[in-house]
C-alpha cells in the first residue's frame, strides 16, 4: 500500500506545469492526486490550482492543436473527465454534414458539446458519442419526443415512460456533463465546477469503461462509445 511519507517508493516526478486531479487533502500536509493513470502522494505546498478547468486548445506554437495532436491523446485509458482540447470551430467541423445525422440534431447543437466543456472540464467528444450511441443519431423516440440524447433515466423495464424529459437538446447536454462530472468521474468530495463539489456515488475512474460501471447494462457499452469517438477525431 502507498503511504503519504517520504520512505514510500517513488512511483513519477512530475514537472512544473503538470495536470492533475487531486483526489483528497489530508491535513498532515499531503494530497492524494491522480495523473497519467497513476494515482499517489504528494506534497500540498508543490500544488497550485492556476485554472481548475484548463482548456488547452493551442500547441506551444500558440497554433490551434491539430487533428494529429489531438489523436495522439485519443485511447481506452484516456482520463474523459479532462477536455479534449476542440476548438468551437473543431467542434462544427466534426458534428456537421454526417450522413449518419439525418435529423441535423447533432449538427445544429455541436456548439453545446464545446460549451459543456468549457464549463466542467469532461471532454465533449466523449459527450457527443455518448448522446449519439444512446440515441441512435437522434432518431429514437426518447431523442425526438422528450430532447433526451443520453437515454437519461431510460430503465429497462420501461425505457420511454421512466426517461426524462427536456425542453431543449441544448439543455439536456448541459444537464447530463452535470450529472457525469458530480456523480461519475469525480470521487466524493473533489471540488468541481460553480465551487461545488462531487457527490461520487457511481465514481470507478475517469475512463470509458468506468463510466460503464454504473451508466449503463450492457458490458459492449464503453467499446462502442470509443468507436464512436475515433470516427468523430478522424473527422477532424
Amino acid at each position: 500500500m502507498i503511504e503519504p511519507n517520504f520512505e514510500s517508493e517513488k512511483l513519477m516526478t512530475l514537472i512544473k506545469g503538470t495536470q492533475v486531479k487531486v483526489l483528497k487533502v489530508f491535513d498532515n500536509g499531503w494530497s492524494y492526486i491522480y495523473s497519467s493513470y497513476i494515482k499517489g502522494y504528494v506534497l500540498s505546498e508543490g500544488l497550485s490550482n492556476i485554472n481548475p478547468i484548463n482548456i488547452e486548445q493551442k500547441n506551444e506554437n500558440g497554433q490551434e492543436l491539430s487533428k494529429q495532436e489531438l489523436i495522439s491523446r485519443l485511447s481506452k485509458d484516456m482520463d474523459i473527465g479532462t477536455p479534449s482540447g476542440l476548438s468551437l470551430e473543431q467542434f462544427r467541423k466534426v458534428l456537421t454534414g454526417l450522413s449518419s445525422d439525418k435529423n441535423k440534431i447533432f449538427e445544429e447543437n455541436c456548439d453545446y458539446f464545446y460549451y459543456a466543456e468549457q464549463e466542467y472540464g469532461i471532454n465533449g467528444v466523449f459527450l457527443a458519442s455518448l448522446a449519439i450511441h444512446e440515441s441512435g443519431w437522434g432518431t429514437s423516440s426518447i431523442a425526438l419526443n422528450k430532447k433526451n440524447l443520453f437515454g437519461y433515466q431510460a430503465y429497462d423495464s420501461s425505457p420511454y415512460s421512466s426517461a426524462k424529459e427536456f425542453s431543449s437538446y441544448s439543455e439536456g447536454i448541459d444537464f447530463v456533463a452535470r450529472i457525469l462530472i458530480k456523480y461519475y468521474l469525480n470521487s466524493k468530495g473533489t471540488e468541481i465546477y460553480g465551487g461545488d463539489v462531487a457527490d461520487g456515488r457511481y465514481f470507478e475512474g475517469y475512463t470509458i469503461k468506468s463510466v460503464n460501471v454504473h451508466y449503463a447494462s450492457d458490458p459492449n457499452w464503453a467499446n462502442a462509445i470509443y468507436n464512436i469517438m475515433v470516427k468523430i477525431y478522424n473527422n477532424l
